[in-house]
């Protein structure tokens, strides 16, 4: 969960889109919709940050950014201290204590690590929040030593974001301080020190490896193995399929890990994907961590569903067994995998 919640302060980040000081006088919106426009964003900057999620030590992060190039130092509660470089060719991340280090190519743009423009990043936020938050700018207030507009972004319903509290910087539009509050968890991130025009080596970017170091290739394409029914059916026990002769099953993946079951089923419909089915044990849910928006009855039981944009999701949970069905076409309505839902039936 926490992961989770760290993901939606990443994604208040994409509140960055770029203003000039011409838009002190603008609405909230007006504002977004400014930075859906052409800019430039800081390529140069060193900063100093905390990370506070409530129940550890915050963490302390230093960060230098330099023409693409980045190098991170985290150092966190039990002594925890990591290193990460990316040198725009490869990231490498050291566990200083564990002496291990991680590396990941990413030469290829395909490897997805090329960061959004700015307007990309405004573009997806906005689509992720305007239905969902009421946006105000709450005042202007000093962070770091700089000037920031303080934003507010509060839930109008339940959301995968929920409340947000964002400090951008009135030049740049960098985030200076964020606060999230979603599944009763609070992070607070807030910058200590910035400073916009550093001098910065390259030789800051190159990670050297220590002596007896470990060093793991990992692949950043992250593959699920394909399984049969039958494995399933060994694994979990009785469950239900969707059993329509216009739904197709695709392929079954397995999701899961060592000590958690996951298996996702994909399904098509005139040959083209149409919803996935996920199924894995209900004592594995948190029921307290759930966000989804609205409750409803799913085959004479409570359940759930949400809509964030493109993002579809019925869930509910029947005979020990957790269903999470995700709507994948965009012609496929809520009604109809109801439907298909209601005449689901037991393999075993």
């Amino acid at each position: 969960m926490k992961k989770l919640i760290y993901a939606s302060i990443l994604m208040a980040g994409l509140l960055l889109g770029a203003c000039s000081e011409e838009t002190s006088n603008l609405s909230p919106q007006e504002i977004l919709d400014q930075a859906v426009q052409d800019t430039t964003t800081l390529q140069t900057y060193y900063g100093e940050y905390v990370m506070d999620m409530g129940d550890e030590q915050p963490m302390t992060i230093k960060e230098w950014v330099k023409d693409g190039k980045r190098r991170i130092e985290t150092q966190g509660s039990n002594n925890e201290h990591f290193i990460t470089v990316n040198d725009g060719q490869k990231i490498m991340m050291l566990d200083v204590n564990e002496n291990i280090v991680h590396q990941y190519d990413i030469s290829n743009e395909a490897a997805g690590f090329t960061s959004p423009t700015l307007k990309e990043q405004a573009s997806i936020l906005l689509n992720i929040v305007e239905d969902t938050h009421d946006i105000k700018i709450a005042g202007k207030e000093k962070i770091a030593g700089r000037n920031t507009y303080h934003i507010v972004a509060t839930t109008k319903e339940k959301s995968l974001i929920g409340d947000l509290e964002i400090w951008v910087d009135k030049e740049n539009w960098m985030v200076l301080k964020s606060i999230s509050n979603s599944a009763s968890i609070e992070m607070v991130s807030e910058y200590k020190v910035i400073d916009l025009s550093p001098t910065i080596e390259d030789e800051l970017f190159v990670l050297e490896v220590p002596e007896g170091a470990v060093v793991e290739q990992l692949d950043t394409e992250i593959t699920f193995e394909q399984v049969e029914l039958e494995q399933v059916i060994e694994k979990l026990g009785t469950f239900l399929v969707f059993t329509d002769d216009d739904l197709v099953l695709e392929t079954i993946q397995d999701y899961g890990s060592e000590n958690r079951s996951e298996y996702v089923f994909n399904y098509s419909k005139g040959g083209e994907k149409w919803l996935t089915l996920a199924i894995l044990p209900s004592a594995q849910i948190d029921n307290e961590a759930s966000l989804a928006e609205e409750k409803v009855t799913v085959r004479n039981v409570e359940g759930e569903q949400m809509e964030m944009g493109n993002f579809r999701l019925i869930q509910w949970a029947e005979n020990n067994v957790t269903y999470n069905v995700m709507i994948e076409h965009p012609d496929a309505t809520f009604e109809e995998v109801y439907a298909y839902i209601e005449n689901m039936e037991l393999v075993q």
